[in-house]
């Protein structure tokens, strides 16, 4: 298998129009509208780094954590800064991120890619918090969307790990809006239906498979343009290839980098296959996932070695549509009641996500499950 975690361990994009309406527009200056907003995330980007070790942990429990914690307030009050960054970015169209494509190395695990980022969105989901208590439904609205703008653009086509983080990011957001619905008057809650309306589709799983293959032949070519004609047994390891996948390559290359290249420039085909069976419906995708892995590793090890990330983008996409859904459910149940929300289905089950009742807070479970990943569901109201 080619070794993503050396890669690790070395270590959107186009116009979003349909973001500007889930955010309040701000007033706009002649040159604003040809702005771009990555310059204004530069802001808010990375300005967790340096908190304490307590602070961080504050915010990895954003969605469950007493808001009324004299700390927490303090927390987002250091934020004040990067939330009103967030939000001004929110409302401009154009979002340009530098590099647009993520091709070298040297730029994973910063700017966008920078796992820092999902502690910009959760502050703002603990701002969210705060201002619902003080019954000001509709800026805590404004603060989970410009959280979850941050989180699309993050994952708009980009990388595996761009979806990662686009996905914890999301799930943060509807955590906590689930947290504050019973929190919001009727027309906030219209208001937060309309927005919710207005969201795209997740981007489909797929829509990695192409940054992803380029950054990974990038990559590769980077590293044989480095070595001599041929490739010698203690190199392969170097490029990133482990024993086996070294074995099926040296077999069918002989070691020769002319071939390789070669290889890596006939690679498009495979990758054109795995993208379209890892948008098949859920039911048949993983079994079609494991015949192309098991077909292709003997011609195409590269590409089938990218299997098992590619699965886990389609449980990302997956979930957050479920979250999705259980958040337009768990609207209807606060807002319409209880026969309202057994009319909404669950995307992933036979009929209504099922709910249970823990006093103060009401659990929605969907039906999505993938072996050793947790539960998919979402607590309306707070537990405590």
């Amino acid at each position: 298998m080619f070794r993503r975690d050396l890669l690790l361990t070395m270590l959107a994009t186009a116009p979003f129009r349909w973001f500007r309406p889930w955010v309040r527009p701000t007033l706009e200056s002649p040159g604003t509208k040809e702005a771009n907003a990555a310059l204004i995330y530069q802001k808010a980007l990375g300005w967790s780094k340096g908190l304490s070790l307590e602070d961080l942990e504050r915010l990895r429990k954003a969605a469950t954590i007493p808001i009324d914690d004299p700390n927490v307030a303090a927390l987002i009050q250091k934020a004040k800064l990067a939330l009103e960054a967030i939000r001004e970015a929110a409302s401009i169209g154009v979002c340009r991120w530098q590099p647009e494509n993520i091709l070298n190395i040297d730029d994973l695990l910063k700017g966008r890619l920078d796992f820092s980022n999902l502690n910009t969105i959760r502050v703002a989901c603990l701002s969210a918090r705060q201002l619902a208590k003080l019954h000001r439904g509709r800026d805590a609205l404004d603060d989970e969307f410009a959280g979850l703008t941050l989180a699309h653009r993050i994952g708009k086509g980009g990388l595996h790990m761009a979806r990662v983080l686009e996905c914890g990011g999301e799930a943060s957001v509807f955590q906590t809006l689930g947290r504050i619905l019973p929190d919001l008057d009727r027309a906030t809650l219209d208001d937060l239906s309309r927005r919710l309306e207005l969201l795209p589709p997740p981007e489909p799983a797929s829509a990695m498979i192409g940054p992803e293959s380029r950054f990974i032949l990038g990559h590769l070519r980077s590293k044989l343009g480095a070595i001599g004609p041929i490739i010698e047994d203690n190199q392969w390891s170097e490029i990133g290839f482990d024993a086996e996948d070294a074995a099926t390559l040296k077999r069918l290359t002989g070691g020769d980098r002319a071939r390789l290249l070669a290889h890596l420039g006939a690679t498009g085909p495979a990758f054109d296959e795995l993208a379209r069976r890892l948008d098949l419906p859920r039911p048949d995708c993983r079994a079609s996932l494991d015949q192309f892995a098991k077909t292709e590793q003997s011609s195409q090890p590269i590409v089938a070695g990218l299997v098992e990330s590619a699965w886990g983008v389609r449980h990302v996409a997956d979930r957050m549509l479920a979250l999705r859904s259980m958040l337009r459910a768990g609207l209807v149940l606060v807002r319409d009641g209880e026969p309202a929300f057994l009319k909404i289905p669950d995307p992933y089950g036979t009929g209504a996500f099922a709910l249970e009742r823990r006093g103060k807070c009401t659990l929605i479970r969907s039906s999505l499950v993938d072996e050793g990943k947790p539960e998919v569901s979402l607590e309306v109201g707070e537990a405590a």
